[in-house]
């Protein structure tokens, strides 16, 4: 990784309050370095979403700001004044926190690099958190550093692929487990509002997929198996920073089982569930995937994850599980079972 421009500026709530720029760039030094390296291998793990640049045509005719901004100052494969650039992109930052209800602000870092023959931004939020040192005396002494750990929001763009169009996915998003309060000015400050739909992309996959094993009627141990499989492919995207592939899906159901109709998922998935070939993913919605079963000699439960904590229940110090509605055919049965006993 060679760090080519690295920045950090600072933004608070409060539309009184403005944003702390630096003069000039940050060195490019050890710190720098390994700063960098670690922001880059938290794209590596999970919770990452995959986008583009919101297309003029979804955005009433006009190209992203944060887009905009890239092209006046991004030329021939270096920024004409990196700088400029981060000052006004901050201030634009500092417009979308000031509009959000809940946002906070933080330490916005700015970091162009190469990795491996391609070119890429990063945009970071980040904040400091508090800890305690023990001292060359001994003694306890509080310190602030960067939460890492806790990442809020970051975005990379790959400036290659996104200059040369090989590919519409082409910004990364890391989303922090602290990270709602930010996610939608953020997107919105970035111009992306593509990752957001992934979870409700992921969910309608899983649809697509109880739908197929319906329409070909398989018994639940296969219905079972498909699960599993499209999941540990899904996850596997995931893990590379891929999108999912419909008709590599398709593909792959209709070599592993023996559905009615080749290539029926895929039609399922485009005509019914609208769904483009290629989809980001969210790892939450992959757990609608997972189905819980059990059985004992007496009797045998199935239920889907998704119904987990809505309409069931489960107490794990008493080891009870409730279930506020049943299906209405076994309350028939348990009714009728009691009015002739």
């Amino acid at each position: 990784m060679a760090i080519k421009n690295f920045i950090v500026h600072e933004v608070h709530e409060g539309a009184d309050i403005p944003p702390v720029l630096r003069k000039e760039e940050n060195v490019k030094d050890d710190k720098a370095e390994e700063l960098s390296s670690q922001i880059s291998k938290l794209f590596g793990t999970t919770g990452v979403s995959i986008g583009r640049f919101t297309p003029p045509e979804e955005n009433e005719g006009i190209e992203p700001a944060f887009q905009r901004r890239l092209e006046e100052y991004y030329i021939k494969n270096s920024f004409s004044n990196f700088l400029k650039f981060t000052e006004d992109s901050t201030n634009s930052f500092k417009k979308e926190l000031d509009e959000s209800k809940s946002g906070k602000g933080g330490f916005l870092l700015f970091n162009h690099y190469d990795h491996k023959g391609e070119s890429f931004l990063s945009i970071i939020l980040l904040r400091n958190k508090s800890g305690m040192i023990i001292s060359e005396t001994l003694t306890l002494d509080k310190i602030e550093s960067l939460d890492l750990d806790k990442l809020h929001m970051a975005a990379r763009i790959n400036l290659s692929k996104w200059l040369s169009g090989s590919s519409d996915k082409y910004i990364s998003f890391k989303i922090g487990r602290s990270a709602n309060d930010v996610r939608d000015y953020f997107s919105n400050f970035i111009g992306c509002s593509e990752f957001k739909k992934t979870a409700i992309d992921t969910s309608n996959l899983v649809r697509a997929i109880r739908d197929w094993c319906k329409r070909n009627e398989f018994e639940d141990e296969i219905t079972n198996n498909v699960r599993n499989t499209v999941k540990e492919y899904c996850l596997d995207r995931l893990n590379t920073e891929k999108p999912a592939e419909l008709d590599k899906i398709s593909e792959m159901l209709d070599s592993r089982y023996e559905p009615k109709e080749k290539g029926l998922f895929l039609k399922v998935a485009q005509e019914d569930y609208e769904l483009n070939n290629e989809i980001s993913l969210d790892r939450m919605a992959l757990r609608g995937f997972t189905r819980f079963s059990g059985r004992t000699k007496d009797f045998s439960i199935s239920f889907e994850s998704s119904l987990l904590n809505k309409i069931i229940h489960y107490n794990k110090e008493t080891g009870i599980l409730k279930i506020d509605k049943i299906p209405t055919e076994l309350e028939n049965q348990i009714i009728g079972n009691e009015q002739k006993t």
